[in-house]
């Protein structure tokens, strides 16, 4: 599935910012269209049924509780908390990608809820009912991450945690296991993340450079831009949102799946991530899934994959 909103920064009006004001306003183009997030539209078709069922179950919300936490950097961060057996204590944290809310996540939290699982459905920063005014592409958002954690284990010091992210949350999750994370995280899902967000944007900046409209300026160029404003404007440097680094240093098992067909962050990004991650793992291609639709094109094949891997570190166990 085509992300037709995150880089529509190679159009008429991107060149007419590069002329007019020069690299300055080039960088503020597209930070604005890069890391401002965006509310997607209650309009916006899902890729297959399975999505589109597991949105709707988030979106009614049908015994959920609403629960905030602060950030390090003191923002307000929103969660929907989904009540599993009485008696469990395995939780899984479920994190959605860019320009998106927990409901994306919907198809994941259900089929964790619906075996009796706790849930909890963040919002990530800038997105939904969470504050923020930028995307940090997983640097910010991994301290979040930690923070949620963080916010079950003292919940319940016995909990079993397990983190499971798509796209962008994949990302999160991943740059949080390559740093402290609570005792009671035992296991990671990465789906469909990217090596770097540097490595993607270059990815996604070059595929354009040749369509009608686009500037005449290479990658790394406008990538340049776009980092200096970053800097400038958000405070980290986008270099430093990088999975890849952070799975060198993970001791979190963790199972990578990738959509072959996908053409938004290419599947071979995984491969390298798996092949540089430290950490216990397993990998999962799925044959004919597209950026972020693994779990609705094969579901039997997705879930036998991340039973399989969560039986090793987060076994089924009576309560």
């Amino acid at each position: 599935m085509e992300k037709k909103t995150t880089f529509g920064l190679l159009g008429l009006a991107a060149a007419g910012a590069g002329a007019a004001g020069g690299w300055a306003a080039l960088g503020n183009y597209l930070y604005n269209q890069c890391m401002i997030p965006l509310v997607r539209s209650m309009d916006e078709p899902e890729a297959n049924q399975v999505q589109a069922d597991g949105r709707a179950w988030a979106r009614r919300k049908i015994g959920f509780r609403e629960v905030t936490i602060q950030a390090a950097d003191g923002l307000i961060l929103w969660a929907a908390l989904v009540p599993g057996m009485t008696g469990c204590r395995r939780w899984a944290i479920c994190l959605h990608g860019y320009h998106d809310t927990y409901e994306s996540m919907g198809a994941v939290a259900r089929w964790y809820n619906d075996r009796g699982w706790n849930v909890l459905l963040p919002d990530q920063r800038g997105h939904g009912n969470s504050e923020g005014d930028y995307v940090g592409w997983g640097y910010d958002e991994r301290l979040d991450v930690v923070g949620w954690a963080t916010y079950i284990a003292r919940k319940d010091p016995g909990a079993e945690v397990v983190l499971h992210g798509v796209s962008m949350g994949a990302a999160s999750v991943l740059m949080a296991t390559g740093g402290p994370l609570p005792r009671q995280v035992r296991a990671a899902v990465s789906d469909c993340s990217y090596t770097s967000i540097e490595a993607e944007m270059r990815y996604l900046l070059s595929r354009r450079k040749d369509r009608p409209g686009s500037l005449p300026l290479p990658a790394g160029a406008l990538f340049s831009a776009l980092r200096k404003t970053a800097l400038r404007r958000a405070g980290f440097d986008l270099r430093d949102a990088a999975p890849i680094q952070a799975v060198l240093h993970s001791r979190t098992p963790t199972l990578f799946i990738h959509g072959v067909d996908d053409r938004f962050v290419p599947a071979s990004m995984m491969g390298k991530l798996y092949q540089t991650a430290r950490c216990p793992k397993r990998f999962l291609w799925l044959p004919g899934a597209g950026h972020a639709t693994a779990v609705g094109t094969d579901p039997q094949l997705y879930w036998s994959a991340v039973s399989s891997f969560l039986q090793d570190y987060c076994p089924e166990r009576n309560g």
